[in-house]
């Protein structure tokens, strides 16, 4: 080993390991144009390591195989650089500088044909200074003109660079002195190979030179990216937390609004539900005391007087409703659990004795399952469900209610109550959990037992939904939690 050999080695290796590292980095978004750098490092470090071959004596054959692959190397490493300096300045040559370019690959694969571009000869040549002898192939005269074309070729792309460097393109000046020196070693080279001076060659170290180069020019875009990609991320965060902020404001916001909607709702409808029995007993009242102040009570007092009683119970009818569904509300969620079979037994034995013979129950599922909720809480949701698959059975025919209770995949325990009634539109469907909410006639329903009801599972973990289609029935079904540690 001899210091030629060992700078060829050193100069080989630098360039390739830079083109492995970049190669990974033009795969990235605007990266694009590193591809070509890849191509320029990866020639070059094959041109260095072709340099060991006249430089430790190995046979004539070699040297000569490996000048054809050195000569290869250029021509396509011009090449990369052409293609190289256009993706970076996005200035495109027209036609017939783009087919000259495009020749100069193929031109690379012809000198690698044996007799093409070298004699099968080599000439030796000792630098006494350098302590080493180096062992040149001999070139013909068509490798001679492949060289001249690559040297003219590398002069242009020198140009184009000058140029770049003065439209003010970010380390244009770097980039032209960098392949500035590399043309002046491969000069160097040149002279030296005609034997006018007794110097060394440096064509393999030049050619790393634009290399490091660039690759400080890639270290400093990757830095300002990186700064850049740091900055924009502070702001989107920034953003991300004023948005965030905001957005809670706004579902806070959303939510009062929908809490107020709600007590409209609700308050609307009390007052719809208390107006009209109170009309009544406004009504009777009146008519009463105009009647008694001019003179005896008329005939139909007393019909007065009972339409008055009916309406008052209406309204008491409506408020203990309401002050049962707040009492059970009340109730933490965790408190007590009940049989389900026991309870609903319980439940269907009174909607039986409500209904009489016009509607048939029947109770089916698994014993012994148990929910986590109280057992009035449950008796006022299956109340509510048994009513309503009551009421849905029109006159005239005798119905039928199938209480079916069970466990279903997620471990909760499911009663599905369906009945053969008239069935419900996708519409009141819908509105089937509207608070007052009904299809009954006035005075005959609330439009509140199934709000309450699903009010009350949710409120306990569970879920109330209804399916049906008109004219085919309704099956309401009930979802609730076990009670905790049952299992």
């Amino acid at each position: 080993m001899n210091l030629a050999a060992a700078i060829a080695i050193a100069a080989g290796s630098i360039a390739i390991f830079v083109g492995l590292v970049v190669r990974p980095l033009a795969r990235a978004p605007g990266w694009g144009e590193q591809r070509w750098f890849g191509y320029i490092a990866f020639g070059a470090g094959a041109y260095a390591l072709g340099n060991i071959a006249t430089s430790l004596g190995w046979s004539d054959p070699t040297v000569v195989a490996l000048a054809r692959v050195q000569l290869a190397a250029v021509l396509v490493q011009v090449w990369a650089w052409f293609r190289y300096v256009e993706a970076w300045t996005a200035r495109y040559p027209g036609r017939a500088e783009r087919t000259a370019v495009a020749l100069l690959p193929a031109l690379g694969l012809l000198s690698l044909i044996p007799g093409v571009a070298f004699q099968p000869l080599v000439m030796g040549r000792s630098i006494p200074w350098l302590s080493n002898t180096y062992r040149d192939a001999v070139p013909t005269l068509a490798g001679q003109l492949i060289v001249a074309i690559a040297f003219a070729a590398a002069g242009l792309v020198g140009l184009r660079l000058v140029a770049a460097w003065r439209r003010g393109r970010p380390h244009g000046l770097l980039h032209a002195l960098a392949f500035g020196g590399l043309l002046l070693f491969g000069l160097n080279d040149g002279l030296v190979a005609c034997g006018a001076y007794p110097g060394a060659y440096l064509l393999d170290v030049g050619f790393v030179i634009p290399v490091g180069a660039m690759a400080y020019t890639l270290t400093q875009r990757f830095v300002r990216d990186a700064r850049s990609l740091h900055a924009l991320r502070d702001r989107l965060e920034g953003l991300v937390e004023v948005r965030t902020s905001a957005l809670a404001e706004t579902q806070e916001a959303l939510h009062q609004a929908e809490k107020l909607a709600a007590l409209g709702q609700f308050a609307s409808g009390v007052a719809h539900q208390v107006n009209n029995p109170a009309s009544v007993v406004t009504s009777s009242l009146s008519y009463l005391e105009r009647c008694c102040a001019a003179g005896p009570p008329p005939p139909d007092a007393h019909e007065t007087v009972v339409d008055a009683l009916a309406a008052m119970q209406r309204i008491n009818v409506l408020v203990r409703r309401l002050v049962d569904a707040g009492r059970l509300a009340a109730v933490p969620a965790a408190g007590g659990s009940s049989s389900v079979q026991a309870l609903t037994e319980q439940v269907v034995d009174e909607a039986r004795a409500q209904s009489g013979e016009r509607v048939v129950y029947r109770l089916e599922g698994t014993p012994g399952l148990q929910v986590g909720l109280r057992p009035e809480v449950l008796a006022q949701i299956l109340s509510a469900l048994l009513h309503n698959a009551a009421e849905s059975i029109p006159e005239g025919r005798v119905g039928h209610v199938v209480v079916r209770v069970g466990l279903i995949e997620d471990g909760r325990v499911q009663v599905a109550v369906r009945d053969d009634g008239v069935g419900m539109t996708a519409e009141l469907q819908r509105r089937a959990f509207e608070p007052f909410f009904t299809t009954k006639g006035e005075g005959k329903g609330s439009g509140l037992g199934l709000p309450v009801a699903r009010a009350l599972a949710e409120s306990r973990g569970g879920a109330l939904r209804l399916e049906s289609r008109p004219g085919e029935g309704t099956t309401a079904l009930l979802e609730l939690p076990e009670p905790a540690g049952s299992r």
